[in-house]
Parts: C-alpha cells; structure tokens; sequence
C-alpha cells in the first residue's frame, strides 16, 4: 500500500482534527495528491468480523475471527472546488466508479491505507452554511491497513 509521507499541507488539505487524506489520482497505486476542502475525514474501522462458535454443550459463548475482512461502508463529504486539479480527479474516478487507494494521516500519527470502491455520489449544499456546495462519494473500504507514524 501507498507509503507517500504528508509534507506541508496547505490549509484545505487539513481537516477540522489536523488529519490529512491522499489518494492516488490514476486509481489504484502510490498516493500523489491531498483532496483539499474536508471538514472531517470519517471514521475507519479495521474490517474484522468476528462470527459465534459455540458448541452446543458449552456454558460460554467463544468467537472466531471470520477469515475475510467485512467491507466497511464508508461516506466522504468535502466541500466542493472543482476548479481544483486534485479534487477534479478524485471527483472523476468516483462518478466513474474507478477504485482509488487512500492513505489517512491522523493528527496522532495513526495512518489508515485503504482502498476505496466508489458505488454512488451526491452534491448539494451544506446545511449549516448557507452557499457552501457539497460533494460526497459513498462506497465500501477494502484492504484496511493501520500503521503509526515514526517519531519525531
């Protein structure tokens, strides 16, 4: 997975957490843009699922990890620019539904690849700001690794 470290971000590439979201802008591969406009980037989950393996017999109920992770689904809202290169492209590959790799940097260091199967994309206005357009993809997350940055 993408291993590209965020460097100087401009001001609408961090969201309202001091969090970062890069992605590839041919798909998927090596992350090479920052989406700008993000509020906040949501949250992602590490995928496993875990099914009931009691025996009949047993006074206590006892799980197994299932052996393929659960695609997650996943909402992303971000003011809209689409004037912006980077935004253009990540905004074209979902309407085409194009898988793309993510790569979030959370302001703890805590680091979430992913890849992210567009399925369906609206636009509006946000309710709490009047004029302020829109934009979200909503999809499925696969392939969910978590890392943590190097200390400083």
């Amino acid at each position: 997975m993408p291993t590209t470290p965020v460097t100087s971000p401009a001001a609408d590439t961090v969201d309202s957490h001091k969090s970062t979201l890069q992605f590839c802008t041919t798909g998927v591969g090596e992350v090479d843009a920052i989406l700008p406009g993000l509020d906040i980037i949501p949250q992602i989950n590490s995928g496993k699922v875990y099914e009931d393996d009691t025996d009949i017999a047993a006074d206590r109920r006892s799980y197994s990890e299932k052996c393929l992770p659960e695609d997650q689904d996943w909402e992303l809202t971000f003011r809209h620019k689409p004037a912006n290169v980077d935004q253009k492209a990540f905004c074209d590959m979902v309407k085409a539904g194009t898988p793309i790799s993510i790569k979030v940097t959370r302001a703890s260091g805590e680091v979430q690849n992913v890849e992210f199967l567009p399925h369906d994309y609206f636009s509006g206005e946000s309710g709490k700001d009047s004029g302020k357009q829109m934009f979200a993809c909503i999809g499925k997350l696969q392939e969910v690794n978590f890392s943590t940055l190097p200390a400083a």
